[in-house]
Protein backbone atom coordinates (compact mmCIF):
# COMPACT_ATOMS: atom_id res chain seq x y z
CA UNK A 1 0.00 0.00 0.00
CA UNK A 2 1.39 3.39 -0.98
CA UNK A 3 1.96 6.04 1.67
CA UNK A 4 -0.51 8.92 2.04
CA UNK A 5 2.34 11.49 2.08
CA UNK A 6 4.75 12.21 -0.78
CA UNK A 7 8.06 14.06 -0.66
CA UNK A 8 8.43 17.19 -2.82
CA UNK A 9 11.78 18.82 -3.64
CA UNK A 10 11.96 22.41 -4.94
CA UNK A 11 15.07 23.23 -6.97
CA UNK A 12 14.59 26.97 -6.50
CA UNK A 13 15.42 26.81 -2.78
CA UNK A 14 16.94 23.29 -2.68
CA UNK A 15 14.36 22.36 -0.03
CA UNK A 16 12.10 19.37 0.45
CA UNK A 17 8.72 19.19 2.20
CA UNK A 18 5.88 16.63 2.58
CA UNK A 19 2.54 16.83 0.78
CA UNK A 20 -0.70 14.84 1.05
CA UNK A 21 -1.57 12.69 -1.96
CA UNK A 22 -5.14 14.03 -1.90
CA UNK A 23 -3.94 17.61 -2.44
CA UNK A 24 -3.30 18.95 -5.96
CA UNK A 25 -1.87 22.32 -4.88
CA UNK A 26 1.89 22.36 -4.20
CA UNK A 27 3.22 25.43 -2.37
CA UNK A 28 6.90 25.96 -1.43
CA UNK A 29 7.32 28.12 1.69
CA UNK A 30 11.13 27.99 1.95
CA UNK A 31 13.49 30.96 1.82
CA UNK A 32 10.86 33.57 2.70
CA UNK A 33 9.65 33.44 -0.92
CA UNK A 34 6.36 31.52 -0.79
CA UNK A 35 5.34 30.48 -4.27
CA UNK A 36 2.90 28.01 -5.83
CA UNK A 37 4.63 25.35 -7.91
CA UNK A 38 1.38 23.94 -9.37
CA UNK A 39 -2.32 23.85 -8.62
CA UNK A 40 -3.03 20.57 -10.43
CA UNK A 41 -0.42 18.04 -9.31
CA UNK A 42 0.65 15.83 -11.09
CA UNK A 43 -1.09 16.89 -14.33
CA UNK A 44 0.54 20.31 -14.74
CA UNK A 45 4.08 21.58 -14.43
CA UNK A 46 7.16 19.47 -14.97
CA UNK A 47 8.02 16.76 -12.43
CA UNK A 48 10.85 14.25 -12.07
CA UNK A 49 10.26 11.31 -9.69
CA UNK A 50 13.43 9.64 -8.35
CA UNK A 51 12.72 5.93 -7.80
CA UNK A 52 15.71 5.59 -5.44
CA UNK A 53 14.75 8.26 -2.86
CA UNK A 54 11.00 8.30 -3.77
CA UNK A 55 10.98 12.09 -4.16
CA UNK A 56 9.10 14.31 -6.66
CA UNK A 57 11.34 17.11 -7.96
CA UNK A 58 9.83 20.28 -9.42
CA UNK A 59 11.90 20.21 -12.62
CA UNK A 60 13.35 23.24 -14.37
CA UNK A 61 14.90 22.31 -17.74
CA UNK A 62 16.49 25.74 -18.14
CA UNK A 63 18.84 25.28 -15.13
CA UNK A 64 22.25 24.43 -16.55
CA UNK A 65 23.48 23.15 -13.17
CA UNK A 66 20.83 20.41 -13.02
CA UNK A 67 21.20 17.17 -15.01
CA UNK A 68 18.87 14.21 -15.45
CA UNK A 69 21.88 11.90 -15.13
CA UNK A 70 21.96 12.50 -11.36
CA UNK A 71 19.20 12.95 -8.78
CA UNK A 72 19.59 16.45 -7.29
CA UNK A 73 18.23 15.19 -3.95
CA UNK A 74 19.91 11.78 -3.23
CA UNK A 75 22.74 12.21 -5.83
CA UNK A 76 22.19 8.73 -7.34
CA UNK A 77 23.82 8.45 -10.79
CA UNK A 78 24.43 4.76 -11.68
CA UNK A 79 22.88 3.79 -15.06
CA UNK A 80 20.08 6.41 -15.29
CA UNK A 81 16.80 5.37 -16.97
CA UNK A 82 13.96 7.78 -17.84
CA UNK A 83 10.26 7.17 -18.55
CA UNK A 84 7.92 10.08 -19.36
CA UNK A 85 4.28 9.32 -18.51
CA UNK A 86 1.81 9.93 -21.36
CA UNK A 87 -1.08 10.58 -18.93
CA UNK A 88 0.40 13.16 -16.53
CA UNK A 89 3.41 15.50 -16.20
CA UNK A 90 5.64 13.08 -14.24
CA UNK A 91 8.90 11.68 -15.63
CA UNK A 92 10.32 8.67 -13.72
CA UNK A 93 14.10 8.65 -13.10
CA UNK A 94 15.57 5.32 -11.98
CA UNK A 95 19.13 4.24 -11.11
CA UNK A 96 20.76 0.88 -10.36
CA UNK A 97 20.98 0.13 -6.63
CA UNK A 98 20.43 -3.49 -5.51
CA UNK A 99 20.38 -2.49 -1.82
CA UNK A 100 17.12 -0.50 -2.11
CA UNK A 101 13.53 -1.76 -1.96
CA UNK A 102 11.76 0.51 -4.44
CA UNK A 103 8.03 1.13 -4.81
CA UNK A 104 8.47 2.05 -8.51
CA UNK A 105 11.12 1.14 -11.08
CA UNK A 106 11.88 1.69 -14.78
CA UNK A 107 12.81 -1.48 -16.67
CA UNK A 108 15.81 -1.42 -19.00
CA UNK A 109 13.56 -1.28 -22.10
CA UNK A 110 11.52 1.66 -20.70
CA UNK A 111 8.40 0.15 -19.09
CA UNK A 112 7.36 1.53 -15.66
CA UNK A 113 6.76 -0.96 -12.85
CA UNK A 114 4.16 -1.24 -11.49
CA UNK A 115 2.78 2.06 -12.89
CA UNK A 116 3.36 5.82 -12.93
CA UNK A 117 3.93 7.10 -9.34
CA UNK A 118 2.06 10.33 -10.10
CA UNK A 119 -1.24 9.24 -11.69
CA UNK A 120 -0.88 5.48 -10.93
CA UNK A 121 -1.80 4.56 -14.53
CA UNK A 122 -0.19 2.33 -17.13
CA UNK A 123 1.00 3.79 -20.46
CA UNK A 124 -1.55 3.92 -23.25
CA UNK A 125 0.76 1.93 -25.56
CA UNK A 126 4.18 0.29 -25.49
CA UNK A 127 6.80 2.95 -24.64
CA UNK A 128 9.49 3.64 -27.26
CA UNK A 129 13.03 4.66 -26.39
CA UNK A 130 15.11 7.39 -27.99
CA UNK A 131 18.14 9.50 -27.09
CA UNK A 132 16.80 12.79 -25.74
CA UNK A 133 19.14 15.60 -26.85
CA UNK A 134 17.70 18.00 -24.27
CA UNK A 135 18.46 15.71 -21.30
CA UNK A 136 21.43 13.87 -22.91
CA UNK A 137 20.13 10.44 -21.80
CA UNK A 138 17.92 7.65 -23.18
CA UNK A 139 14.22 8.28 -22.52
CA UNK A 140 11.16 6.05 -23.06
CA UNK A 141 7.62 7.34 -23.53
CA UNK A 142 4.30 6.40 -25.11
CA UNK A 143 3.61 10.04 -26.07
CA UNK A 144 3.44 10.92 -29.80
CA UNK A 145 6.47 13.21 -29.26
CA UNK A 146 9.06 13.71 -26.53
CA UNK A 147 8.09 16.55 -24.16
CA UNK A 148 11.74 17.61 -23.78
CA UNK A 149 13.35 17.39 -27.26
CA UNK A 150 10.27 17.04 -29.52
CA UNK A 151 11.36 13.81 -31.24
CA UNK A 152 8.31 12.00 -32.68
CA UNK A 153 7.80 8.39 -31.61
CA UNK A 154 5.54 7.48 -34.55
CA UNK A 155 8.49 7.55 -36.99
CA UNK A 156 8.92 3.78 -37.21
CA UNK A 157 12.20 2.49 -38.78
CA UNK A 158 12.20 1.71 -42.53
CA UNK A 159 14.56 -0.49 -44.59
CA UNK A 160 17.47 1.90 -44.18
CA UNK A 161 17.12 1.78 -40.37
CA UNK A 162 17.18 -2.02 -40.17
CA UNK A 163 20.60 -2.12 -38.53
CA UNK A 164 19.51 0.32 -35.84
CA UNK A 165 16.36 -1.73 -35.16
CA UNK A 166 18.40 -4.92 -34.89
CA UNK A 167 20.87 -3.20 -32.55
CA UNK A 168 18.01 -1.92 -30.40
CA UNK A 169 16.52 -5.41 -30.15
CA UNK A 170 19.91 -6.90 -29.27
CA UNK A 171 20.42 -4.24 -26.59
CA UNK A 172 16.96 -4.99 -25.21
CA UNK A 173 17.72 -8.72 -25.15
CA UNK A 174 21.05 -8.05 -23.41
CA UNK A 175 19.36 -5.83 -20.84
CA UNK A 176 16.74 -8.51 -20.20
CA UNK A 177 19.48 -11.14 -19.75
CA UNK A 178 21.25 -8.88 -17.26
CA UNK A 179 17.99 -8.36 -15.37
CA UNK A 180 17.46 -12.12 -15.23
CA UNK A 181 21.02 -12.62 -13.97
CA UNK A 182 20.44 -10.04 -11.24
CA UNK A 183 17.17 -11.71 -10.32
CA UNK A 184 18.90 -15.11 -10.13
CA UNK A 185 21.50 -13.59 -7.83
CA UNK A 186 18.74 -12.17 -5.63
CA UNK A 187 17.04 -15.56 -5.53
CA UNK A 188 20.30 -17.23 -4.52
CA UNK A 189 20.78 -14.62 -1.80
CA UNK A 190 17.24 -15.20 -0.50
CA UNK A 191 17.80 -18.97 -0.48
CA UNK A 192 21.06 -18.54 1.43
CA UNK A 193 19.36 -16.27 3.96
CA UNK A 194 16.57 -18.80 4.46
CA UNK A 195 19.07 -21.63 4.90
CA UNK A 196 21.12 -19.56 7.35
CA UNK A 197 18.03 -18.74 9.40
CA UNK A 198 17.01 -22.38 9.45
CA UNK A 199 20.49 -23.39 10.69
CA UNK A 200 20.33 -20.73 13.39
CA UNK A 201 16.89 -21.94 14.53
CA UNK A 202 18.10 -25.53 14.65
CA UNK A 203 21.20 -24.54 16.62
CA UNK A 204 19.06 -22.57 19.04
CA UNK A 205 16.70 -25.53 19.49
CA UNK A 206 19.66 -27.87 20.08
CA UNK A 207 21.12 -25.54 22.69
CA UNK A 208 17.76 -25.33 24.39
CA UNK A 209 17.45 -29.12 24.36
CA UNK A 210 20.92 -29.45 25.88
CA UNK A 211 20.00 -26.98 28.62
CA UNK A 212 16.80 -28.88 29.30
CA UNK A 213 18.70 -32.14 29.45
CA UNK A 214 21.15 -30.68 31.95
CA UNK A 215 18.34 -29.37 34.10
CA UNK A 216 16.54 -32.70 34.02
CA UNK A 217 19.74 -34.57 34.87
CA UNK A 218 20.54 -32.22 37.77
CA UNK A 219 17.05 -32.46 39.24
CA UNK A 220 16.67 -36.24 39.24
CA UNK A 221 16.93 -36.15 43.01
CA UNK A 222 13.69 -34.17 43.27
CA UNK A 223 10.39 -35.75 44.02
CA UNK A 224 8.95 -37.90 41.20
CA UNK A 225 5.86 -35.66 40.77
CA UNK A 226 7.91 -32.46 40.54
CA UNK A 227 10.38 -34.10 38.14
CA UNK A 228 7.51 -35.28 35.91
CA UNK A 229 5.97 -31.79 35.79
CA UNK A 230 9.34 -30.24 34.88
CA UNK A 231 9.86 -32.71 32.06
CA UNK A 232 6.35 -32.06 30.76
CA UNK A 233 6.89 -28.29 30.70
CA UNK A 234 10.26 -28.58 29.02
CA UNK A 235 8.81 -30.95 26.41
CA UNK A 236 5.96 -28.53 25.71
CA UNK A 237 8.47 -25.69 25.35
CA UNK A 238 10.56 -27.73 22.91
CA UNK A 239 7.46 -28.60 20.88
CA UNK A 240 6.45 -24.95 20.72
CA UNK A 241 9.95 -23.90 19.60
CA UNK A 242 10.00 -26.53 16.86
CA UNK A 243 6.48 -25.53 15.72
CA UNK A 244 7.50 -21.86 15.54
CA UNK A 245 10.63 -22.77 13.58
CA UNK A 246 8.63 -24.86 11.11
CA UNK A 247 5.97 -22.17 10.73
CA UNK A 248 8.62 -19.50 10.08
CA UNK A 249 10.42 -21.67 7.54
CA UNK A 250 7.11 -22.42 5.76
CA UNK A 251 6.21 -18.71 5.66
CA UNK A 252 9.61 -17.79 4.17
CA UNK A 253 9.27 -20.56 1.59
CA UNK A 254 5.80 -19.30 0.58
CA UNK A 255 7.07 -15.73 0.31
CA UNK A 256 9.96 -16.88 -1.86
CA UNK A 257 7.63 -18.91 -4.12
CA UNK A 258 5.27 -15.93 -4.53
CA UNK A 259 8.22 -13.65 -5.41
CA UNK A 260 9.40 -16.16 -8.04
CA UNK A 261 5.90 -16.43 -9.54
CA UNK A 262 5.53 -12.63 -9.72
CA UNK A 263 8.91 -12.26 -11.42
CA UNK A 264 8.09 -14.97 -13.97
CA UNK A 265 4.76 -13.27 -14.72
CA UNK A 266 6.58 -9.96 -15.30
CA UNK A 267 9.03 -11.69 -17.66
CA UNK A 268 6.23 -13.28 -19.66
CA UNK A 269 4.36 -9.99 -19.96
CA UNK A 270 7.52 -8.14 -21.02
CA UNK A 271 8.31 -10.85 -23.58
CA UNK A 272 4.76 -10.69 -24.99
CA UNK A 273 4.94 -6.91 -25.33
CA UNK A 274 8.35 -7.13 -27.02
CA UNK A 275 6.99 -9.69 -29.50
CA UNK A 276 3.96 -7.53 -30.22
CA UNK A 277 6.20 -4.53 -30.88
CA UNK A 278 8.42 -6.58 -33.21
CA UNK A 279 5.32 -7.81 -35.11
CA UNK A 280 4.17 -4.21 -35.53
CA UNK A 281 7.57 -3.21 -36.91
CA UNK A 282 7.56 -6.11 -39.39
CA UNK A 283 4.02 -5.32 -40.55
CA UNK A 284 4.98 -1.68 -41.08
CA UNK A 285 8.08 -2.65 -43.09
CA UNK A 286 6.06 -5.04 -45.29
CA UNK A 287 3.43 -2.37 -45.92
CA UNK A 288 6.15 0.15 -46.81
CA UNK A 289 7.71 -2.23 -49.34
CA UNK A 290 4.24 -2.92 -50.80
CA UNK A 291 3.64 0.82 -51.28
CA UNK A 292 7.04 1.33 -52.95
CA UNK A 293 6.65 -1.57 -55.41
CA UNK A 294 4.03 0.06 -57.76
CA UNK A 295 5.96 3.33 -57.89
CA UNK A 296 9.19 1.55 -58.83
CA UNK A 297 7.37 -0.45 -61.57
CA UNK A 298 5.95 2.76 -63.08
CA UNK A 299 9.40 4.36 -63.17
CA UNK A 300 10.89 1.33 -64.99
CA UNK A 301 8.12 1.35 -67.62
CA UNK A 302 8.61 5.07 -68.31
CA UNK A 303 12.36 4.53 -68.73
CA UNK A 304 11.80 1.71 -71.25
CA UNK A 305 9.33 3.81 -73.29
CA UNK A 306 11.73 6.76 -73.39
CA UNK A 307 14.56 4.49 -74.55
CA UNK A 308 12.37 3.02 -77.34
CA UNK A 309 11.27 6.45 -78.55
CA UNK A 310 14.85 7.73 -78.49
CA UNK A 311 15.96 4.73 -80.61
CA UNK A 312 13.21 5.36 -83.16
CA UNK A 313 14.16 9.05 -83.35
CA UNK A 314 17.82 8.22 -83.98
CA UNK A 315 16.88 5.66 -86.68
CA UNK A 316 14.61 8.15 -88.46
CA UNK A 317 17.32 10.82 -88.27
CA UNK A 318 19.93 8.60 -89.92
CA UNK A 319 17.38 7.47 -92.55
CA UNK A 320 16.64 11.12 -93.40
CA UNK A 321 20.36 11.83 -93.80
CA UNK A 322 20.76 8.86 -96.18
CA UNK A 323 17.81 10.05 -98.30
CA UNK A 324 19.26 13.57 -98.55
CA UNK A 325 22.65 12.13 -99.57
CA UNK A 326 21.02 9.99 -102.33
CA UNK A 327 19.11 13.01 -103.63
CA UNK A 328 22.30 15.04 -103.80
CA UNK A 329 24.06 12.27 -105.72
CA UNK A 330 21.19 11.93 -108.19
CA UNK A 331 21.39 15.65 -108.99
Amino acid sequence: MLADIVKIHCLKHHANFPMSRTSRIVVCKEGGDEHTITDNFPYSGSWIYCCNCQTFVAWDIGRASVSAKQCPYCLSSLNPRLYACDRCAVTMLDFDDQTLRKHHTVLNWGMPQPACPGCHQFPGSTPKQHFCRALQVNLATARPACTFCGVKNDEAPVDGDGDRAITARLNAALAEAEARARDAEERRSLAEDAARKEVELRARAERKAAEIEKKVTGELALAPALNHELVRRESALMARIEAEAKARAAAEERAYSEAVERQEAEWKRAEAEARAQEAEERAYAIEERRRRAPAQTGINRNAIAIAVYAGLAVTLFFTLILIIVELIRSL
